[in-house]
């Protein structure tokens, strides 16, 4: 026989005999332990130490208001969890799902949500953070940021029918908030 047969056949014959070891763990002399794959039950693969993760959401009020940008941004809250120890899986703007009446300066209900591992709790809470069951009405939205590229000089302004900016007639006889010049 050729070498290159006899090598195959020696190789399947060492597969096959190998599927006869009744030990599914073999230990290396350097004491690294190898898992036959042709053992009908293999050892099963546990870790002790590991112990199922589950996650809660919290929330907290971004702190702005109606007619006013401003508040803390999904990203700074996240670096603030973050600080406290708290792994941040996911985050996401929302509102809180209450009625507010409608006046500049009022609140508005935005808050920041995000999902942490149950075990962190404890932490975000002690940052103002609160269990996102609290507010049964909740909803996530997307987050509204206004562009920083655009200047509010370059905002396009109402314009009227003379190409001046369309502005509130506040003198004379009718002082009607839609009376226009």
């Amino acid at each position: 026989m050729s070498s290159l047969r006899m090598l195959g056949l020696s190789l399947v014959s060492g597969v096959l005999l190998s599927a006869c070891v009744n030990n599914p763990v073999m230990m290396t002399p350097n004491g690294v332990s190898l898992v036959n794959p042709w053992h009908a039950n293999p050892p099963p693969i546990t870790n002790a130490n590991a112990a199922p993760v589950s996650y809660v959401d919290v929330y907290k009020y971004q702190g702005s208001r109606q007619c006013e940008n401003g508040g803390v941004t999904l990203a700074e809250m996240q670096t603030q969890l973050q600080m406290a120890g708290v792994n941040v899986l996911s985050g996401s703007c929302g509102v809180d799902g209450m009625v507010y009446p409608a006046f500049c300066g009022g609140a508005d209900g935005k808050i920041n949500i995000f999902s942490i591992p149950s075990q962190n709790a404890p932490q975000a809470q002690a940052q103002g953070f609160t269990l996102l069951t609290q507010l049964p009405n909740a909803q996530r939205v997307q987050c509204h940021n206004p562009s920083p590229s655009i200047p509010p000089s370059m905002t396009p302004q109402p314009l009227s029918a003379n190409g001046q900016p369309f502005v509130p007639y506040t003198g004379g006889n009718n002082s009607s908030y839609y009376s226009y010049h």
